[in-house]
């Protein structure tokens, strides 16, 4: 019964035109200096200054060190509402920039992401192979890392471009890939390649994330995976 009503409540809303607006008082938080071995905790606040009630939908962190909740997920017109953030730093170091996808029922911005930056000290002596810096998430695509993981990518598309700057970490061929690119559709895989996955080394290419891939260049990327190796068409 209570779903009826909810439903009949959503088509007069939608009738009259009111709508939902999410607001953030800002899209960016740095934690500062923080220790590898130590969370870090921040509410980030949100807002609905529309007219109908506002749902979070999905948050989507381009790294799996961050973990949020929304604190209530639907607030009525005029209310507020919290995101609690996690951001777990171990095994990072340096300039760390993060990012938080969050998706709403707010036809108008649906999308909105959120900036988490913090400098880490690291508090773990281990070396890594080859001496590749403690960075993950979209940190790959920043500084010095940019210069192989996202400068590459200027001017190319499709096999140029996975050559340029995906087969350092997915393989010279796209064969590697083949269970996940057999596994979802085009618009998964547009997904990830524009707002990145869970895994801290699968960070969001696009623009929209600060990475290096305009539109065209992610599309080429989805195609040319699709398409068939040489020799096999």
């Amino acid at each position: 019964m209570m779903r009826v009503v909810s439903y009949a409540i959503g088509l007069v809303l939608a009738a009259s035109g009111a709508a939902p607006a999410i607001r953030f008082d800002r899209t960016t938080h740095d934690f500062g200096a923080v220790p590898s071995n130590l969370k870090q905790d921040f509410s980030w606040m949100y807002y609905n200054d529309g007219k109908a009630p506002l749902t979070i939908l999905a948050m989507i962190p381009s790294c799996g060190c961050t973990a949020s909740v929304a604190d209530p997920k639907t607030v009525p017109p005029g209310s507020s509402g919290a995101l609690k953030i996690t951001y777990d730093p171990a095994g990072q170091s340096g300039d760390v920039r993060k990012t938080l996808t969050v998706i709403t029922n707010d036809r108008e911005h649906p999308r909105t992401i959120l900036t988490i930056l913090a400098k880490v000290a690291s508090t773990d002596d281990e070396v890594l192979p080859n001496g590749h810096p403690r960075f993950a998430g979209q940190s790959l695509l920043m500084g010095s890392c940019a210069s192989c993981h996202a400068a590459p990518a200027e001017g190319k598309t499709g096999a140029a471009l996975f050559e340029a700057v995906c087969a350092m970490c997915h393989g010279p061929t796209r064969e590697a890939l083949g269970t996940f690119v057999e596994a979802h559709d085009d618009a998964a895989l547009t997904q990830a390649i524009t707002y990145g996955t869970a895994n801290p080394k699968m960070p969001g290419f696009s623009s929209l994330m600060g990475g290096p891939l305009d539109e065209a260049q992610v599309a080429s990327l989805v195609k040319f995976l699709r398409s068939p190796p040489p020799g096999k068409r």
